[in-house]
Parts: C-alpha cells; structure tokens; sequence
C-alpha cells in the first residue's frame, strides 16, 4: 500500500512545479552591449552581462526600482591621494533572473565610431513574483561598525520583529563567498519575536580578513532573513547566493547588506 504522507509529499511538490512553470519566462538570445573605454575587456564584459539581464526583466515586463547605496573612503599614503571605492546595489523587483547562461561572447568593433564594445548574448530564465515584500517581516543589525583592522574581531547582534531563520554570507575584494552563519560549530536555529541574538553564538571567533595586498580592501555582508526553513545546498559563490535568493517570494525574506573598510 502507497503510505498516504508520500503522496501528500509527492502532489504538494508537484503543485510547487507548476506554480513556479507558471510563474516563469524563458528568453533566448537576449543581447547586453558595453563599450571597453578606461575599463578592462573582462569589466566591460561583466557590465554587458548585466545589461543583457535587465533587458530580460524588461521583457518579462517586470518593474524596475534601484535602491543603491554607496560606501567610500578616501586614504592619503605617500603623499598619494587614493580612493577605495565600493559600490553595491539592490535592485528591487517584481520578478528575478532564476538562471541564465551565456550563448555567445565577443568583442565587436563598431563600423560608426570604431569603438570596441563587449558584446554578450544570453538565455534566461525570469521569474515573476507574485508577492510583494511583508511590512512586518523585519530585522536589525546592531553594533556592526563601518571599518575594521586586519585581525580585528567582529561581534554584533540580530533583532527580528518577528520568528524566523538566518543566514549570513560574506563576499570579499576577489569576489569570493562563504557563508559565515549558520556553520559547524553554530546550528541553524529558529529566531524568535523580539529576541537579541548576539553574534557569535557560541565558542568561535569572527575575525576581519583581509585577503589582497592592498591597504584596504572591502567585504559585502549578506543577511538574509526568512520565514521558513529554506536550505542553501549549493557551493557558495557571489552568484548562487543571489540565485538563492532571487527564488524566495518578497513575502518570505528581508534582505540587509552591510559593507564593511578592511584596513591594515
């Protein structure tokens, strides 16, 4: 006899399949162009992929609101003034790029003007939401400070307004990701209403990393806040992490970005 808990299990992931099928978009052959002038070719490549997946959102007919926030400082050394730079920006949709892969990539010099443009042609996937964000579902990150030495270590708190499950994923200069929490010596765990949760949770250190030869370098810190349980299986990267997240309803997550100035 078929246990009656399998098939429950085995329709509800069904109905799942077909809400997101019906939910979702292929476009194929969606060009992003970016002129390579005062940026490197794999930059200007890097912008025309971007281009390539807000054409796609555009196609899907998904409403585009940037919210972008920018963390500067300025280091004078050696009578040299530098300028370390780093921008980050969240873009909020009614929709998300699910996957995408790239088709064809070229560099192509223009016949009218004779510059050199990276030129990127995609296929994605697009995703429109059907939720809009929950007014109620949020939380605070208290008592992270804007820089930090190398070697420095770094506690804070969390306060939700409400019960749910956190994950914290750090991404460094190189584009690298990990993810910092939950780990092995900190279990994922249910946050309830109103509670502090101070950062480590147990008998373990965060500690400032530098990882270039620069002065000074930055770290982006992802948290992201869920109402359910919601696993991330995959190798973490800068990239499936936003993949992670593009595919959780607004209704179902709070997002907070923080960047933090590594210095020497």
């Amino acid at each position: 006899m078929i246990n009656e808990k399998c098939v429950v299990v085995v329709f509800a992931l069904i109905c799942l399949l077909a809400s997101q099928c019906l939910h979702s978009q292929e476009f194929r052959g969606i060009e992003g162009r970016w002129q390579i002038s005062n940026i490197s070719p794999e930059e200007a490549r890097q912008r025309a992929i971007e281009e390539a997946k807000k054409e796609a959102l555009r196609r899907a007919g998904i409403e585009e609101r940037i919210r972008a926030t920018e963390a500067l400082s300025t280091i004078d050394s050696k009578e040299q003034f530098q300028q370390m730079y780093s921008s980050f920006s969240s873009v909020e949709l009614n929709g998300a790029i699910t996957r995408f892969d790239v088709v064809k990539d070229e560099i192509i010099k223009e016949n009218i003007d004779g510059q050199l443009y990276a030129t990127i042609t995609i296929n994605a996937t697009v995703k429109k939401y059907t939720t809009k964000p929950d007014p109620e579902f949020k939380f605070e990150v208290r008592g992270l400070r804007n820089g930090y030495r190398n070697g420095e270590l770094i506690t804070f708190s969390v306060n939700p307004n409400k019960e749910g499950y956190l994950k914290i994923f750090v991404v460094d200069n190189n584009v690298d990701a990990a993810q910092l929490f939950p780990n092995y010596l900190e279990p994922n765990r249910k946050m309830n209403t109103k509670e502090n949760v101070s950062f480590p949770t147990s008998n373990i250190q965060y500690t400032a990393k530098k990882t270039t030869k620069e002065r000074h370098e930055h770290n982006l810190w992802v948290f992201v806040y869920t109402k359910s349980d919601i696993p991330f299986y995959s190798e973490v990267t800068y990239q499936s992490v936003l993949d992670w997240i593009n595919k959780i309803e607004p209704y179902d997550r709070e997002v907070v970005i923080e960047v933090l100035l590594l210095t020497e």
